[in-house]
């Protein structure tokens, strides 16, 4: 009888998953320390949100002293790809976490829970767990973690808004699981694997069993990325989740949950797209990119709540990251993850200044309540106009440099209508961009203008010079772009296995 080969422990190597651990034992540290707290004051909070802080900065130096290949039996790989997302989710979840630091007593009521904190450095534990791992069952397992304590962050307010928005996350959320799960499943009849690289290797070598069952495991991990990333037509919860959350929170879905999922789905639709057997997977996909980038662009037209249209572009803005999936070129992939870095800047920036601003009228954001602002608080209003002046791609600010890197990237990959119907939506982008801007600067104030005080309510020094910070950083991208792709390629160079 064969006995199985001796454990070798070296093999477990604690260092590849020393981010999440670190995240893991902070949230353990924060959750036994609230326990024995009995009024959760505002000073408690400042001592919860300084040790976030604390613990993703150490996971950030971690994540960028992780060394590639696998460990843990193969569970755990590492890839360029891999520290790069979790760098990029470790640094938005920081900045994120610091403009929680405020005097104000009655701040929205999830920031003043105690479970709040541990919560958040699960979901990013959740996220890093999942992008370092070539393991259907390993993402899976990160997926469940990030998506459940996310739920929990977005219901915690306890609002009516915002326990809705909680129950369809956690509902569609269950459901692109259920996809996922379903699609694992197939692959697992046809290959007898569980690992992205073994799947890919068998099907370049033609050892599989069923090719319906490959395909049929593709389609539904096309839903269950879809989801996730938030692609049209898979896109229709984003829209109540945005309006439904507080504003921190919000820009977290809007920036972290996808950045893991498009590591996934790097690693995932690679393989297919270099599969000769599976030559339709491009036409789906070009179908998808074009109907994210244009259907959101149309919808957000028409948006008067200023959180909702920035749904509604956020989608479009995952359709230009997914062109860079479907280009599959070296560039592209550099492009991607320029285009998230400085996606970074301007979104952190305006979820940052929805974040001042007082609750009001059930959290709604209609532009009418800003017009007038260059008046009433004209840095406010600046920072919004740079920041929105750089989501829409007008440069030379901020995400200009990342929409160039994608058109140019479907252009030298003779993607050219591609590259044509980029272009075309980033001027719709302008219109819907620019009404904000107009409101501010040119509408004079009206009898339902926020007052400063409004506008100000939860800000202070700290939290007012990251917004600052990022908003100088969209004016001299121009300046950090270079600086940005060769710190991209170093990790981008090594590709995904």
């Amino acid at each position: 009888m064969d006995l199985l080969p001796p454990l070798d422990f070296a093999e477990l190597s604690l260092s590849a998953i020393s981010p999440s651990l670190v995240l893991i034992a902070g949230a353990l540290l924060l959750l036994l320390a609230n326990v024995f707290v009995r009024s959760f004051d505002v000073a408690f909070r400042g001592v919860n949100v300084a040790l976030c802080a604390v613990f993703l900065g150490f996971s950030i130096v971690c994540s960028l002293h992780l060394n590639l290949g696998s460990a843990f039996f193969s569970l755990i790989h590492i890839s360029g790809i891999t520290i790069l997302s979790q760098v990029t989710m470790e640094f938005v979840a920081l900045g994120f976490i610091l403009l929680f630091f405020t005097k104000q007593e009655a701040s929205e009521y999830s920031t003043r829970v105690g479970e709040f904190y541990p919560l958040y450095l699960l979901m990013i534990a959740g996220f890093d767990i999942m992008v370092s791992s070539q393991h259907l069952l390993i993402i899976l397992l990160g997926l469940e973690i990030g998506s459940l304590s996310l739920v929990a962050l977005i219901a915690l307010s306890g609002n009516p808004r915002a326990i809705e928005a909680g129950v369809k996350y956690f509902v569609l959320g269950v459901l692109a699981s259920v996809f996922f799960i379903v699609g694992v499943l197939c692959w697992y009849f046809a290959s007898a694997t569980f690992d992205l690289n073994a799947l890919r290797n068998a099907l370049f070598a033609g050892e599989y069993i069923s090719l319906a069952a490959i395909m049929m495991g593709l389609v539904f991990m096309i839903g269950a990325i879809g989801f996730k990333i938030s692609a049209v037509p898979f896109h229709s919860w984003m829209p109540d989740i945005y309006q439904g959350s507080n504003a921190i929170v919000t820009g977290v879905v809007s920036i972290i949950p996808k950045i893991a999922a498009f590591a996934v789905a790097i690693s995932v639709f690679s393989i297919f797209i270099r599969f000769t057997s599976s030559v339709w997977i491009h036409n789906v996909l070009y179908v998808l990119v074009v109907l994210s980038i244009t259907l959101p662009n149309i919808a957000a037209l028409v948006q008067k709540d200023m959180k909702r249209m920035l749904a509604f572009s956020s989608i479009a803005h995952s359709g230009f990251v997914l062109a860079c999936i479907f280009i599959d070129k070296q560039m592209s992939l550099s492009a991607l993850y320029l285009y998230w870095f400085l996606f970074v800047f301007s979104n952190v920036g305006v979820f940052g200044l929805l974040w001042f601003v007082r609750n009001i009228s059930n959290d709604t954001y209609e532009y009418h309540r800003f017009s007038g602002l260059v008046r009433t608080l004209p840095s406010y209003a600046l920072l919004a106009g740079v920041f929105f002046i750089s989501l829409a791609g007008i440069p030379p600010f901020g995400l200009f440099f990342g929409k160039v890197a994608v058109v140019v990237s479907a252009f030298n990959a003779d993607l050219i209508w591609l590259g044509v119907i980029m272009m075309i939506n980033s001027a719709i982008a302008v219109f819907y961009y620019l009404r904000p801007v107009i409101t501010m600067f040119l509408l004079p104030p009206s009898q339902g203008t926020l007052s400063a005080a409004d506008l100000t309510y939860n800000a202070n020094l700290l939290s007012k010079s990251i917004i600052w910070i990022m908003g100088i950083m969209c004016c001299i991208s121009i300046f950090v772009v270079q600086f940005l792709l060769d710190f991209i390629e170093k990790y981008a160079i090594v590709g995904v296995y």
